[in-house]
């Protein structure tokens, strides 16, 4: 009788702590941590790790949870950080699936890209939300969002962003090779 054990070891299981800590963190340490005016975005980098590790479909899950615990802290719409995070775990998968994240481009690379993702998405919902505030059958509705112009907001938040997640990857790459993969048992 062939029965399949999974293996997903503790990173897997701790993860919901570890988004919970890093959107503490992100919240409120990381303004210390800035460099050219901008800081790391934690949880989206331990949902990328985590996609990368065990692919898109626990990848969204934790970037729904790390998403809320996000926009907690952050006083920003809920479910906003979610959104954005669900776009770059869904990118970051591939880094299970179809690259090998023990290239060392395919961290950084898929880093980059998913900070991109992310924020293209939450600048996309916050410009949304300004625009239904402008409704007049929604104006009694307090609804908050923020008007970001999209060429201005890319080049200097959202590059130098991906870029100093980037560098972070490349630092914890070598720890992200040593997290086993997902491994299937024949017995």
């Amino acid at each position: 009788m062939n029965r399949t054990v999974v293996s997903r070891g503790a990173f897997y299981y701790l993860l919901p702590i570890l988004l919970f800590v890093a959107a503490l963190f992100q919240s409120t340490i990381t303004t210390r941590l800035r460099i050219l005016g901008v800081k790391p975005e934690l949880v989206l980098i331990l949902v990328v790790i985590g996609s990368m590790i065990y692919g898109s479909k626990p990848g969204v899950i934790w970037a729904f949870v790390g998403g809320i615990f996000v926009d907690l802290f952050s006083g920003g719409p809920m479910g906003s950080s979610s959104l954005a995070l669900i776009g770059a775990a869904m990118l970051a998968g591939l880094g299970h699936t179809v690259l090998s994240r023990f290239n060392v481009l395919v961290p950084i690379g898929l880093m980059v890209l998913s900070t991109v993702v992310y924020s293209l998405i939450y600048i996309w919902v916050l410009n949304l939300l300004a625009a239904l505030s402008k409704i007049a059958i929604l104006q009694q509705y307090p609804i908050p969002g923020i008007e970001l112009p999209m060429a201005l907001t890319m080049q200097s938040v959202v590059l130098p962003i991906a870029v100093y997640n980037g560098l972070i990857i490349l630092l914890l790459t070598p720890l992200l090779n040593r997290v086993s993969d997902v491994v299937e048992l024949e017995s």
